[in-house]
C-alpha cells in the first residue's frame, strides 16, 4: 500500500509540473502544425518561434511550475533559473532536466526559509529573501550547466532510444496494457501529462510527431464502451451513458467513462483491446500528433494531427471505439444495469457525505467547489451542471466553482470528488481544509450524493448527512452502559441532530427496554416523548474493542440514531441490512479505519 501511494504522489507530482502548462504546449504544437515548412501554410518567419519554444520556453514554464508547487513564487523563480543551467548547458529539449531541478530548487528554498525563520532582524528581510534566492539559483543553474545536464541528456537519450526501438519494433501498442488500468483508477493526468507528453514533445522534435500524443488521449475505446451502454444497458447505465458519450467525444473528459468500468471491470478489457487496435493501426500508418491532445477529443486530436493526415487521426478514433464496443456487448448483456455498483475497484456511491468536519448548517453555504486531480476536466464538467442545477431551483446565490484537489479554495463550505481523492481534499495544499464538508461520488454526471446534496440545499428535511466522520469513534475504552448512551446521546446532540435532553432520554428508553440487539450491537434511542427533540435524521457509531456489558450480552457497536418522524424505523432496518454479515460484523468490532466503517454502513442509504 506505501508503494502504491509513493507511485501516486509520484505521478500526481509530474502532472502538477505539466498541467498548468498545457496551454502553452498547445501554442508551440499549433504553431508548429501551421508554420512550418510542410505545414498547413508555411510562414517561415513566424516558424521561427518554434526551436526557441521549445528549447527555452516550455521546459522553464515546467520548472518554474514545479519549483512554485514546492515554495511557492520564490520556489518558482528558483526552479527557472536552475533550469536554465540544463537547458543551455546540452543541446537536448531539457524537459527531463526541467521537471529535475524545479522541485530541487523549490526545496532548497523551502529548507532555507525554514532555517532562518524567526532569525532575520527586521528591516532586512527583504535583503535575505532576494539574496539568498539569487544565490541558491545560481549555484544550482552552475550544478545543472556542469554536471545534472549532461546527466540527464544521457537519461533522455537512452529513453528516446527506447521510445524508437518500440516504434521500430511495432511494440507502442502494448502499452496500452499499462496505461488503461491506470487511467480507470483516476490517474489518467499523471499518465498522459508526467510521462508522455515530455516524451512525447522530445520525440516530435526528432520526428516531427509522436505517437505517444496517442496513447492515453483517444476517446474511441471509451466511446465503444458508453455507446454498448445505451445500446444494451438498462436503468441508469442506460440513462447516462448518451450524454456521457457526447462529452466523451467531443468534450475529451476520459473521466466520465471510469464509473462505468470501475462498476463492471470486466469491461477493462474491452477498453485496452480498443486502444490496442487504435494504436496498430497509428502504428501501421506511421501516425502520430505534433502536439499533446488535450483533452483528449476527437477535435484535438484533428487539429493536432500533421497536414493532410487529418482522415488516419479520425480512423483511429473510429477503430477503438468498433472494437470496444463489439467486445463489451455480451458484457453488458450479461449484467444490462450496473450503474452505481461497487464491484472490485470500484468506489461506493454513497447517498450521504462523509465530513471531516462538523458539517456546515444550510443558511451558510455560499460555495461548493468540485475538485479532480487537475481541476479541468471532470470537475469543471460537475461545478457546470450542478450550477445549472442550482440556479432551476432558485439557489444561484451559492457559488459553484472547480478546482484542483490540491488547491480547494480555503474559502469551500462544501468540497465534492472521487472518493479516491477524499484525503486530498481534507488536506489541500499541505494544510486542513477546516469548515469544508467533503462529499464523495464517482460520477459527476449522475450520483445520488449530488441528489442528496441539492434536497438538502432546497431545505429538504435533512440538511446533515446521516453518517458523518468525526461521529465515528474506534477503539473506546470499556465503560458502563450509561455512560456509552450518554457519550453517543451527546454526540448526536453536538452534531446538530437533536436538541439539548435527547441524550437523557436515550438513557430513560434504555431503563425501560434494552436496546442491545444481538450479535455484539446495541442501538440506543430516545423514549417516544422526546421525538420532538429530533431535529434532522442522524447517526453515531461508537466502537468498543472490549465491549460494553449490557445484561448478560456484551456490545461492542452502539449506533446511536435519532430520526425524524417514523424515520428511526427506516434508519433501524438500515443499520440491521448493512451489518447481517457476521464477517463483516467481527471486522468493524476491531477496525482501526473509520472509512471502512463508513462504507459499510453507508452503502445502501435509507
Amino acid at each position: 500500500m506505501a508503494a502504491k501511494d509513493a507511485v501516486q504522489r509520484f505521478g500526481r507530482s509530474l502532472s502538477a509540473m505539466v498541467m498548468p502548462n498545457i496551454g502553452a504546449f498547445i501554442a508551440w504544437g499549433l504553431i508548429t502544425a501551421i508554420f512550418i515548412q510542410n505545414g498547413w501554410w508555411p510562414n517561415e518567419n513566424i516558424a521561427k518561434m518554434v526551436s526557441p519554444m521549445l528549447k527555452y520556453l516550455l521546459p522553464t514554464l515546467i520548472a518554474y511550475t514545479a519549483g512554485k508547487n514546492v515554495c511557492g513564487v520564490r520556489g518558482g523563480v528558483a526552479g527557472a533559473v536552475a533550469a536554465m543551467g540544463v537547458i543551455i548547458g546540452t543541446d537536448t529539449p531539457m524537459f527531463l532536466g526541467a521537471m529535475i531541478m524545479g522541485p530541487i530548487a523549490g526545496w532548497c528554498i523551502k529548507k532555507f526559509d525554514s532555517l532562518v525563520e524567526g532569525k532575520v532582524g527586521a528591516g532586512f528581510e527583504m535583503l535575505v529573501d532576494n539574496f539568498s534566492l539569487g544565490i541558491i539559483a545560481m549555484l544550482l543553474a552552475i550544478a545543472g550547466y556542469l554536471v545534472i545536464g549532461n546527466v540527464v541528456s544521457w537519461i533522455t537519450d537512452g529513453l528516446s532510444a527506447g521510445v524508437n526501438w518500440m516504434l521500430t519494433h511495432n511494440l507502442n501498442p502494448l502499452l496500452a496494457v499499462l496505461v488503461d488500468p491506470a487511467k480507470v483508477l483516476f490517474l489518467n493526468n499523471a499518465v498522459n501529462h508526467g510521462i508522455m507528453t515530455p516524451l512525447g514533445i522530445q520525440q516530435a522534435a526528432e520526428m516531427g510527431q509522436s505517437m505517444l500524443f496517442l496513447i492515453d488521449p483517444n476517446p474511441g475505446p471509451g466511446l465503444g464502451i458508453l455507446l454498448s451502454c445505451w445500446v444494451f444497458g438498462k436503468g441508469m447505465t442506460k440513462q447516462s451513458a448518451p450524454g456521457a458519450a457526447v462529452i466523451q467525444l467531443f468534450g475529451g473528459i476520459h473521466e466520465i467513462y471510469f464509473p462505468y468500468v470501475l462498476a463492471r471491470p470486466i469491461l477493462l478489457f474491452a477498453v485496452m483491446v480498443g486502444n490496442i487496435c487504435a494504436l496498430s493501426f497509428y502504428t501501421l500508418t506511421n501516425f502520430g500528433l505534433v502536439a499533446p491532445a488535450s483533452p483528449g477529443s476527437l477535435i484535438s486530436i484533428i487539429l493536432m494531427s500533421p497536414k493532410g493526415r487529418t482522415l488516419i487521426g479520425i480512423l483511429g478514433v473510429l477503430i477503438g471505439t468498433l472494437v470496444s464496443f463489439l467486445i463489451s456487448i455480451p458484457m453488458i448483456k450479461a449484467r444490462p444495469d450496473f450503474q452505481g455498483e461497487s464491484e472490485g475497484a470500484a468506489a461506493p456511491s454513497d447517498d450521504a457525505a462523509i465530513a471531516s468536519e462538523p458539517a456546515v448548517p444550510e443558511a451558510s453555504i455560499h460555495k461548493i467547489v468540485f475538485s479532480c486531480d487537475a481541476g479541468m476536466g471532470s470537475s469543471a464538467l460537475g461545478a457546470t451542471r450542478f450550477k445549472a442545477r442550482l440556479m432551476k431551483e432558485g439557489l444561484s446565490e451559492i457559488q459553484c466553482v472547480n478546482s484542483p484537489v490540491n488547491e480547494v479554495p480555503v474559502d469551500a463550505d462544501i468540497v465534492v470528488c472521487q472518493h479516491t481523492l477524499a484525503d486530498r481534499a481534507k488536506f489541500s495544499g499541505g494544510r486542513p481544509v477546516d469548515k469544508a464538508q467533503i462529499i464523495t461520488l464517482t460520477n459527476f454526471l449522475s450520483d445520488p450524493a449530488l441528489d442528496s446534496l441539492l434536497s438538502s440545499l432546497k431545505g429538504g428535511e435533512r440538511s446533515l448527512p446521516l453518517l458523518m466522520e468525526k461521529n465515528i469513534l474506534l477503539g473506546l475504552p470499556s465503560e458502563t452502559k450509561e455512560e456509552a448512551i450518554l457519550r453517543a446521546g451527546k454526540l448526536l446532540e453536538s452534531s446538530g441532530y437533536v436538541a439539548p435532553g435527547y441524550a437523557e432520554a436515550m438513557i430513560e428508553r434504555e431503563k425501560s427496554l434494552t436496546t442491545y440487539m444481538g450479535m455484539g450491537i446495541a442501538i440506543p434511542h430516545g423514549t417516544a416523548e422526546a421525538k420532538e427533540k429530533v431535529l434532522r435524521s442522524g447517526i453515531v457509531v461508537l466502537q468498543y474493542p472490549k465491549g460494553v456489558v449490557f445484561g448478560d450480552e456484551k456490545a461492542h457497536l452502539l449506533v446511536g440514531i435519532a430520526g425524524v418522524g417514523d424515520e428511526h424505523l427506516e434508519i433501524l432496518a438500515h443499520i440491521s441490512e448493512a451489518l447481517e454479515d457476521e464477517e463483516v460484523l467481527n471486522k468493524l468490532f476491531t477496525t482501526s479505519d473509520k472509512d471502512e466503517v463508513y462504507r459499510d454502513f453507508m452503502t445502501k442509504s435509507p
